[in-house]
């Protein structure tokens, strides 16, 4: 028990402490767009690209601009000093930046052999490199990664060395770190397809690795149920993002978790899309363990629950899709999109369905903010900004600032809609119907444009009900994510009757 408290305490303060730089959505989304609209063989190989671009490795070894000089940043505990040890036990500390700790070894994860010895970017890469004790380097040699069905050497929590359910030798890595290994042994399998394995190699990699799959079916189906077993965490998160700032690549098997299903898994038959992937950028709720529980419920995170409010007052904190009902069709608000050099834009719109007062969204990008601020509410969108408007135009303008925020009067009105008034201008927030847009408008202007509904998000720390998959009724279609929809309309797998069917 003792060492497993150490080791959260050692992701909080790497979390708090670290000096790598978060990432956000929309940038996440900007790296990865050439991935959209790719799928199975096509996606892997754009994923090869993408990984290769511009990536810069340290040289090995210790020193200055050495291995051990980019594991001070990406291995270490900045409170302690302590060197991050996912093999054993043993507690090491780092001295000066670039010197090796006494009793360690850089642990390649995808070993030399496999490829031959040459030491070239995958034998520098920091995804694949990590400090480990000397003694537990040994006894993993260079063994694939796979289930230990009879262990020669086991270290409760940590590493495992033993015959294989699929190889000859195998190490298993610990429950904790399961995951956190199948990332980055999918990262390795696409980023360095490139290179002939050989050997011991070929018990993982395909012998044309640059084809598709690449990895062998054993290993994609493993890697896959580790990656969904063990959850990206917020250290695996920081080490990401700080291999990130050396590298100038990224493990974008991290960045979206269920990346691994579109190449290999369920999702295979489906188009990527950056835009809308779960994902764990820093402002990206949607990711997160689900639980379930008893009787025929299931509970899943992933999804955004929002209920219609009436005549209520609004919670300052909670989060509300902002929404117009124009003949029976129902539009929810998303953030303005800067284009061209603007600094402002309208608030348009997409297509949600009412069911018994609730919409459910698979993203959670057209919620807004209503911080409390004197006299009213401040407006802040899902990119973390917030909005003012300038009485000369019926446009928002986003801000980061609060001191250039706007506060908006809320008031409610007997027919269930809602009057959001810049305290400014005057102006209300009204969709309207002939530029298929929310734009800020006189109240004496009003012909023709619509007062929105509200609904107020439904927090539930367990995530969102549905019905589990055997109970679904048969006349009801659901995401593979378990969100129930109407008929789907766009290509994809989706799940009817508790059985999945491909819209093409």
């Amino acid at each position: 028990m003792k060492r497993h408290y150490a080791l959260l305490l050692t992701i909080l303060f790497l979390c708090t402490a670290g000096t790598a730089e978060a990432i956000n959505r929309q940038q996440l989304a900007s790296y990865a767009a050439s991935l959209k609209g790719k799928k199975k063989a096509e996606l892997k190989s754009a994923l090869y690209q993408l990984m290769n671009e511009g990536k810069k490795v340290l040289s090995y070894g210790s020193g200055s601009a050495g291995t051990w000089w980019g594991f001070y940043v990406t291995d270490r505990d900045p409170k302690t000093n302590q060197v991050i040890n996912r093999y054993s036990s043993k507690v090491f500390y780092f001295g000066r930046r670039g010197e090796v700790p006494s009793g360690m070894n850089i642990e390649h994860s995808f070993p030399k052999s496999w490829w031959g010895g040459g030491k070239n970017d995958a034998y520098k890469d920091l995804y694949n490199l990590y400090p480990s004790d000397a003694s537990a380097n040994s006894q993993k040699s260079n063994y694939p990664m796979d289930e230990v069905s009879a262990a020669k050497y086991d270290e409760e929590g940590y590493d495992k060395v033993g015959k294989g359910t699929h190889t000859s030798q195998a190490w298993e890595p610990g429950d904790r770190f399961k995951g956190e290994f199948a990332r980055g042994y999918m990262y390795m399998g696409v980023t360095y397809s490139n290179l002939s394995f050989e050997k011991t190699g070929l018990q993982t990699m395909e012998s044309n690795a640059s084809g598709y799959p690449g990895m062998k079916a054993w290993a994609t189906t493993l890697y896959r149920s580790w990656s969904k077993q063990d959850k990206v965490d917020s250290l695996e998160v920081a080490r990401n993002n700080a291999v990130s700032d050396i590298q100038n690549n990224r493990n974008l098997f991290i960045d979206y978790p269920y990346l691994c299903e579109y190449v290999w898994g369920d999702s295979v038959d489906v188009a990527f899309d950056p835009d809308n992937a779960i994902s764990t950028a820093s402002d990206d709720s949607r990711y997160g363990s689900f639980t379930p529980t008893p009787g025929d419920t299931t509970v899943v995170k992933g999804s955004f629950v929002f209920a219609r409010i009436s005549q209520e007052q609004l919670t300052a904190g909670k989060r509300y899709l902002i929404v117009a009902n124009t003949g029976g069709n129902l539009y929810a608000a998303k953030p303005v999109t800067l284009s061209g050099g603007k600094t402002f834009g309208y608030l348009y719109t997409d297509g949600v369905i009412d069911e018994k007062g609730n919409i459910t969204l698979e993203s959670d990008n057209n919620a807004f903010t209503f911080e409390e601020a004197q006299g009213g509410f401040y407006l802040k969108d899902s990119k973390g900004r917030y909005y003012y408007q300038d009485g000369n135009y019926s446009s928002f303008t986003p801000t980061m600032s609060l001191a250039d925020a706007d506060v908006w009067e809320v008031t409610a009105y007997s027919d269930g809609t809602y009057s959001l008034k810049a305290s400014d201008s005057g102006n209300v927030i009204m969709y309207s119907s002939q530029h298929k847009s929310f734009g800020n408008y006189g109240i004496n202007k009003q012909d023709g444009n619509i007062l929105p509904y509200l609904y107020e998000e439904l927090k539930q720390e367990t995530g969102v009900r549905m019905p589990a998959v055997n109970n679904m009724p048969c006349n009801e279609f659901y995401t593979l994510q378990g969100v129930r929809i109407g008929k789907p309309t766009q290509p994809g797998i989706y799940i009817r009757g508790g059985k999945k069917f491909v819209v093409r």
